[in-house]
């Protein structure tokens, strides 16, 4: 080996040396990021980033205890005007949106199914009236099935 390679060789190995003691250590985080659920990620994701305000007006009607998750009734409607779209989100599901509906003008802002819950968790109905978008939300407890 000639005295250049050897000389590069050893400048390479005594700066990887250096480095060693700080391999294992992490670094202190100037501030700690915001964790982002699934749920708030689904949200976003479909208001385009805008977060709903919370309203009296929208009827979400869902049992407090379901018994089997596989089933659960959900109603929603609302008196609002110019709805377009109303969504519902399961909180614990391993993907929270569970249904949109894109409704015409004119038909009544209602909907009525049957979802599946992966667990106890919150319902959030959303409607989009105009540009802006509302939610209503209720704890439901499952006792047994789900979708997980």
């Amino acid at each position: 080996m000639t005295h250049s390679r050897r000389s590069f060789l050893s400048s390479l190995l005594a700066l990887l040396l250096s480095w060693l003691p700080t391999l294992g250590r992490t670094r202190p985080a100037a501030s700690k990021p915001e964790t982002t659920s699934p749920l708030e990620v689904a949200i976003a994701m479909e208001t385009g980033g805008q977060h709903p305000t919370e309203s009296e007006q929208i009827k979400l009607e869902v049992p407090d205890l379901a018994e089997d998750g596989s089933i659960v009734p959900i109603s929603i409607g609302t008196e609002m005007t110019n709805v377009d779209s109303i969504w519902v989100f399961v909180e614990k599901n391993p993907t929270p949106l569970a249904v949109r509906f894109d409704l015409d003008k004119s038909l009544e802002p209602f909907v009525s199914l049957r979802i599946k819950m992966n667990e106890s968790c919150d319902v959030i109905a959303m409607v989009k009236s105009g540009n802006d978008y509302y939610s209503a939300k209720k704890f439901v407890r499952v006792v047994l099935g789900g979708c997980g």
